[in-house]
């Protein structure tokens, strides 16, 4: 379920038949990170994950038609219930180029009996195309979770 809770930020929830403490590993693991994050068509190559309380993260991967970087810096982590962090995605491939626009996500991660909800708000956006477009990465990164969940069960 997506939705939008101002012009500028972006609420996804959606329920995953894994414990939580599987769903969050999925998010702090490199290994398992770079198997799922990113859309269909869209692959990391790298991903390091420095998951604590001013730890960076930085990931760099492709698509059919270029290739990118993205870091930022975890704010809080609290095993398995909450993760923050920033977000940018830098100029060129290169983790050496100009970072954009930096926006954070909140992760939550709620135990509904076996299963965990997870609630992702991201925000806040410089503009709409920018929101929507994560919008649609998230929801596809998503269902690549969903599978990779599945898979390794």
């Amino acid at each position: 379920m997506a939705a939008v809770l101002d012009d500028n930020t972006l609420r996804l929830v959606r329920i995953f038949d894994a414990p939580r403490e599987r769903v969050f590993d999925a998010w702090a693991d490199e290994t398992q990170f770079i198997q799922w994050m990113c859309p269909p068509g869209v692959m990391l190559d790298e991903a390091h994950l420095d998951v604590r309380p001013g730890g960076a993260w930085r990931a760099r991967g492709h698509r059919p038609d270029r290739t990118f970087a993205t870091s930022g810096r975890y704010l809080e982590v609290k095993r398995p219930e909450r993760l923050v962090f920033t977000w940018a995605h830098h100029a060129g491939a290169d983790f050496d180029t100009p970072r954009g626009h930096e926006t954070t996500v909140r992760l939550e991660f709620r135990s509904v009996g076996s299963k965990t909800e997870l609630t992702l708000i991201h925000g806040s956006f410089a503009d709409t195309p920018s929101r929507q477009g994560h919008n649609d990465g998230w929801s596809g990164s998503f269902d690549k979770l969903e599978a990779f969940l599945r898979r390794t069960a």
